[in-house]
């Protein structure tokens, strides 16, 4: 039968000494306390049942799903605890934060189409303390690393790995539209919350632009359980303007004198892009070892970020920025002898396709080879916009696989066909190593080749399987064949 309690965390506090609290059922041990969070799509009283038979001694299940709770489970003859509130994830969040002692480490959490692996490392390189980083490449928890199953960790898992950092410490993580839309992050106590920009992504889950950016506004107003101590907004992004005219905030971006933080006079070189950077009538220059427009807004981000959070002066980080070590699959070089510039990049959207291939025709001495393809079980009406964002850049495009899940290759061609430019050169080819082999065997001294959609991944995902594939390995293997 089931007894109510009553002061939910003066309780649970009372008995964290010897039991677990938890908001899987998966993870339930006899004893512990089950929080009966409701899911996407699934109540939570679906996963009480689970809960009950593994032995949990207490359970915090939402008002609007007594009755229903009641009514499956009130008379099932087993003894437990039961407490109903308005919002379990709000209960689950403070009674973590308790029973953890979670300290106030500074956390920077920045949400974007793109961008957001970029800004958060960059935000660890300024940063004047210990800074881990979770994001798309893995979880780095300063001494301790993990995979990254996804770029967000569940709301559980998040708060275990925030308790188990230094006390002096600081964590830059990256907040994906689908962690926000699931509450994923609820409740964080944030220094920053930084916005990089919005394009089309993601609409197999969001169903909608709109649906895609209202997720990501969740980080700015409120709806994410607390509103940040600052917002750090991009002016060059008409959904950045939109937060800030919503929620105020520090912005960035460059050639927008209205901005707080502004970059002008860029000059992109094969290895670095410069700029003058703008803030309250003072002007530094700025030298850092990334390429293009897009990378010189992610420098803005995390140095204002930074320097609004920290305090450190705006001359300090500037000198720090030309020393900045990249970040695995951005724009990665691949060193080679034969005269080519090699990149590998994590780009896998029409936007961010689109903004790496305008920068290497700035600084290309003869042909851009672009190799590219699109994921499957993903959205497909980014695949023709792919196809036409590499034709605008590219004298040569070689279509092939990326990790195409459970679709077959030639239906994802399919998809990307249409986009197709007339008069450009595009080659298909379902095997990506011997797409590879196809663009390095075509390119000649002075040729730039952008390995596209991959970046830092060590794998491809064929079926339920993920294979081993490192792109880097890849190249240098068949580099090492070709000589």
């Amino acid at each position: 039968m089931a007894e109510y309690g009553g002061d939910i965390l003066g309780e649970i506090a009372g008995e964290a000494s010897f039991r677990q609290i938890t908001c899987d059922s998966r993870k339930i041990n006899a004893g512990d306390i089950f929080f009966a969070i409701p899911g996407k799509t699934r109540r939570g009283c679906f996963f009480t049942r689970e809960a009950l038979e593994r032995g949990c001694w207490g359970i915090v299940e939402q008002a609007d799903e007594a009755e229903e709770f009641r009514h499956k489970f009130g008379e099932n003859g087993q003894n437990f605890r039961l407490w109903v509130v308005d919002n379990v994830r709000q209960q689950f969040v403070l009674a973590l934060k308790k029973s953890l002692n979670i300290s106030k480490n500074p956390i920077f959490a920045v949400t974007g189409t793109n961008g957001k692996t970029t800004i958060t490392h960059l935000l660890r390189h300024l940063m004047d303390i210990p800074t881990a980083v979770m994001g798309t490449i893995g979880y780095d928890l300063i001494g301790k690393t993990f995979p990254a199953p996804q770029t967000t960790p569940n709301l559980e898992e998040l708060y275990r790995m925030i308790a188990a950092l230094p006390r002096h410490a600081a964590l830059a993580m990256e907040l994906s539209s689908h962690a926000l839309d699931q509450g994923r992050a609820y409740g964080l106590a944030l220094e920053a919350a930084i916005f990089s920009n919005l394009a089309g992504d993601h609409l197999d889950y969001h169903g909608s632009q709109k649906c895609y950016f209202l997720a990501k506004r969740k980080l700015f107003s409120g709806e994410n359980g607390e509103k940040s101590v600052r917002n750090i907004l991009n002016l060059n992004d008409a959904h950045g303007r939109r937060l800030h005219r919503e929620f105020g905030g520090v912005t960035y971006g460059v050639n927008c004198k209205k901005a707080d933080y502004n970059a002008d006079n860029l000059q992109i070189f094969e290895t670095k892009t410069t700029f003058q950077l703008h803030h309250r009538g003072e002007q530094y220059f700025c030298e850092v070892p990334l390429l293009g427009i897009f990378n010189v807004e992610n420098v803005l981000a995390a140095t204002a970020a930074i320097h609004e959070s920290r305090g450190i002066p705006l001359g300090d980080l500037v000198k720090k920025l030309k020393y900045f070590p990249g970040v695995s699959g951005r724009l990665q070089r691949v060193p080679n002898g034969r005269g080519l510039t090699i990149l590998i990049d994590y780009a896998h959207t029409e936007d961010g396709l689109g903004k790496v291939l305008e920068t290497l025709e700035g600084i290309k001495r003869r042909k851009i080879i672009t190799v590219f393809g699109c994921g499957g079980d993903r959205d497909r009406t980014k695949r023709p916009k792919m196809m036409a964002a590499a034709c605008r850049f590219s004298d040569l495009i070689i279509a092939t696989s990326d990790n195409p899940r459970h679709e077959a290759v030639e239906a994802i061609f399919g998809d990307m066909r249409p986009g197709i430019m007339s008069g450009r050169r595009a080659l298909f080819e379902p095997d990506r190593k011997k797409a590879m082999e196809l663009a390095l065997s075509e390119a000649q001294r002075g040729d730039i080749i952008l390995l596209a959609g991959k970046g830092h991944e060590t794998y491809q995902q064929i079926g339920d399987d993920k294979i081993p594939f490192d792109e880097r390995e890849t190249v240098e293997a068949i580099l090492a064949h070709l000589k």
